[in-house]
């Protein structure tokens, strides 16, 4: 027999998971938490609750928690999952971990195995969070790992950001550049190197709102270690158009359609090369190069980020031979292109996660 408990939208299942956590009764107690595996229909978290020696503080066992939510559809809310089953032996209660080719029980066991090795540590510490490194002493922790587990725990953590960030993209497609940016900044830049991984693994080092002969950039990125390469983004909206459609009726009584640069993108194109101009022919000891903290060099390309790609062939059409009229240094890059490139990156992370 099945029981299903409450039903969550998307958001609230979020919410729901990130206050799943038992308060530590006291210094000696702690916990992991992750989610192990997510599909579309599927989501598993697990919890360890580490309960220590009286005598030692020391870690002496752990209680495991794990929980199951299943949709059909995207669509449809999620749902928790027990399975109860009553025979002459007594009532129990069972978990379907049958799921992901047996990707959900080979993350189980790197979990438990995890946990397990901190069985015998003194816990210093309220609380241990495998999927959050600012919870505990990062450098430590990946010190006493082997290579593979470092690539492991840098490939985990740097997916469910990815995942966060894309899902915060495409829950946000209407709102302004503006929003985009305060996002970026928040909480003074405390999350930016984190949040500018968006744009691309490639690129490092990203400078925000620098200015340069009274011209202002949005995002200033290394894309070289060895070179002075520089890549710049220019900011706009997801709800910004990329074309101005104007429809008129010819002499013969038909629909003329024709398509032209939207305000927003005509003053975007001149804007970010007038900073390219300005970056490149500046001398090595200019003011505003030594105040933003970077070096002369070269802009390998300017990206402009704007809109959203159409459902429409004649679109479509019109938007790549726009690309293709632009000079190779000249990128001009929707939102939807940004959200499947971030899709891309996020499933070769975890097919490199899955050929151990």
């Amino acid at each position: 027999m099945s029981r299903s408990n409450f039903e969550f939208s998307e958001e609230e299942l979020k919410q729901e998971l990130g206050t799943w956590r038992i308060e530590p009764l006291s210094n000696g107690f702690a916990q992991a938490y992750k989610v192990i595996y997510k599909t579309y229909q599927t989501t598993i978290a697990a919890k360890a609750f580490f309960i220590p020696d009286q005598k030692t503080n020391k870690m002496h066992h752990f209680d495991l928690s794990l929980r199951i939510f299943k949709r059909r559809k995207k669509s449809d809310p999620w749902v928790e999952q027990i399975e109860e089953d009553k025979n002459e032996f007594g009532d129990h209660r069972r978990m379907d971990f049958n799921v992901g080719s047996g990707k959900a029980v080979k993350e189980l066991t790197k979990f438990l195995n995890a946990q397990y090795e901190h069985i015998g540590e003194e816990i210093k510490t309220p609380k241990i969070v495998i999927d959050n490194p600012s919870d505990y002493d990062v450098e430590k922790f990946i010190s006493e790992m082997s290579l593979s587990q470092i690539e492991d725990f840098s490939n985990g953590v740097r997916i469910q950001s990815l995942k966060e960030y894309r899902d915060f993209l495409k829950n946000n497609l209407d709102k302004n550049e503006t929003f985009i940016q305060s996002w970026l900044d928040e909480e003074d830049g405390k999350f930016r190197k984190q949040r500018c991984l968006i744009f691309g693994l490639e690129f490092i080092d990203h400078k925000r709102e620098g200015e340069l002969s009274r011209k202002r950039f949005d995002i200033l990125t290394r894309s070289s270690m060895s070179k002075n390469e520089y890549v710049i983004f220019e900011l706009k909206s997801p709800s910004d158009e990329i074309f101005k459609v104007k429809e008129s009726k010819s002499k013969q009584g038909g629909i003329s359609t024709e398509y032209h640069l939207s305000p927003q993108l005509s003053r975007a194109i001149p804007q970010i090369l007038r900073y390219r101009s300005k970056f490149e022919n500046a001398p090595q000891d200019d003011d505003d190069l030594q105040r933003i903290g970077i070096q002369k060099g070269n802009i390998r390309k300017c990206i402009i980020l704007l809109g959203q790609r159409k459902n429409d062939p004649i679109w479509n059409n019109h938007f790549q031979d726009l690309k293709s009229s632009l000079s190779n240094n000249l990128e001009i890059l929707t939102y939807t292109d940004l959200i499947d490139k971030l899709d891309v990156t996020i499933q070769n992370l975890e097919d490199n996660l899955d050929l151990e």
